[in-house]
C-alpha cells in the first residue's frame, strides 16, 4: 500500500509534469472502483478539463480541475494495490481503472490488481463548496504537520499497541504498516508495546522517528522518481529505503540479530534485541 512518502512524491512530480494540461481523452475500464458516478458521467466531466492542482490528504490524492464554470475534485485512495503509472502503449495492465490522455502527449493510468482502491469525482459550479469523501471527516492531523506536543496529547485518546495506533488514520494520517515498522525500529521501541507502557521520553522518540523516517524517505523517493520518471516503482523505492520491513530472518543492520516477523492480518518486522519488548511472549 502506498504511504505518505510515495504519495507525496507522486503528488509533487505530477504537479510539475501535468500542471495546466488538458485531458483530451479518457476511458473507464473498471468502473467498480469509481464510487459515486457512472462511467459515462466520469468520462464526460473529465473530458477537456484542465488540471490545476494536486493536493494530498493523508494517503489520498486530490486532483483539482477546471472546466468552464465547473470545478472538479477527483480523489484517489490507492487502497492496497492501486497504482498510478504512465502508459506508452495500447496494451494496458490488467484491471486498469482509467486511462487519461493529456494534450501534450502523456497518458496517465490507474490500475488496481485487487480493486481495493476508491476514486470519487465531485463537481461544483462557480466556486461553490464541493463535495468530498466522507471518510476524510474522521482523519486525524497530517503526521508531517502535527507538533510534538499535539502528537503526545493525542496519544492519550488511543489505547492498544503502539504500532496499531500509528497506523490508525484517526490518530494521524499518512502512516501505514510498512513505514510503521521502520519508525518503531528507528525509535528502538517494540511495535506491540502498549501505549500505556510508554514513557514520555519514548513518546518523544516515536514522534521524532516519524518525522525522520518519513521526510528522509520522501527525499530519497523524490530523487529516484526524478531520475527514472517511473510512477509505479514502489518496490524499487522501498528496497533502497527500508531497513527491516519485509526483511525477516535477515541480519539487523545495527546488531546483526535476525529480524523477526509476525504475520497476523499484516506483516510486522522488528529486532528483538534492538527493540526490547515488554511483553514476555516476544522474547
Amino acid at each position: 500500500m502506498p504511504e505518505l512518502p510515495e504519495i507525496e512524491a507522486i503528488r509533487k512530480y505530477l504537479s510539475l509534469t501535468l500542471s495546466n494540461q488538458v485531458i483530451i481523452d479518457i476511458k473507464t475500464l473498471k468502473h467498480t472502483v469509481i464510487r459515486n458516478l457512472s462511467a459515462s458521467d466520469f468520462e464526460d466531466l473529465l473530458y477537456l478539463a484542465t488540471l490545476k492542482q494536486i493536493e494530498r490528504i493523508g494517503k489520498i490524492l486530490r486532483f483539482i480541475l477546471h472546466k468552464r464554470e465547473l470545478t472538479l475534485n477527483m480523489y484517489i485512495d490507492h487502497g492496497l494495490t492501486g497504482r498510478l503509472a504512465w502508459s506508452a502503449s495500447k496494451k494496458l495492465p490488467k484491471k486498469t481503472v482509467f486511462s487519461m490522455v493529456f494534450k501534450e502527449g502523456k497518458t496517465l493510468i490507474y490500475h488496481d490488481s485487487r480493486l481495493h482502491g476508491a476514486i470519487w469525482l465531485f463537481v461544483s459550479k462557480n466556486n461553490e463548496p464541493c463535495g468530498y469523501p466522507e471518510k476524510i471527516d474522521s482523519f486525524g492531523p497530517d503526521i508531517l504537520q502535527i507538533s510534538k506536543e499535539a502528537f503526545i496529547k493525542r496519544l492519550k485518546r488511543f489505547n492498544g499497541e503502539i504500532k496499531g495506533i500509528l497506523t490508525n488514520q484517526k490518530f494521524v494520517t499518512g502512516i501505514g504498516n510498512a513505514y510503521a515498522d521502520e519508525i518503531m525500529f528507528e525509535a528502538k521501541i517494540h511495535p506491540f508495546d502498549k501505549r500505556t507502557q510508554l514513557t514520555e521520553e519514548e513518546k518523544s522518540k516515536i514522534y521524532f522517528a516519524c518525522k525522520k523516517i518519513l521526510t528522509n524517505s520522501l527525499e530519497k523517493i523524490n530523487h529516484m522518481l526524478s531520475e527514472t520518471q517511473k510512477l509505479n516503482n514502489q518496490k524499487y523505492w522501498r528496497q533502497h529505503i527500508f531497513r527491516i520491513h519485509l526483511r525477516g530472518k535477515q541480519p539487523c543492520p545495527i546488531c546483526s540479530n535476525p529480524i523477526s516477523t509476525i504475520k497476523a492480518k499484516r506483516f510486522t518486522n522488528f529486532c528483538r534485541k534492538c527493540q526490547n519488548p515488554r511483553n514476555r511472549s516476544f522474547f
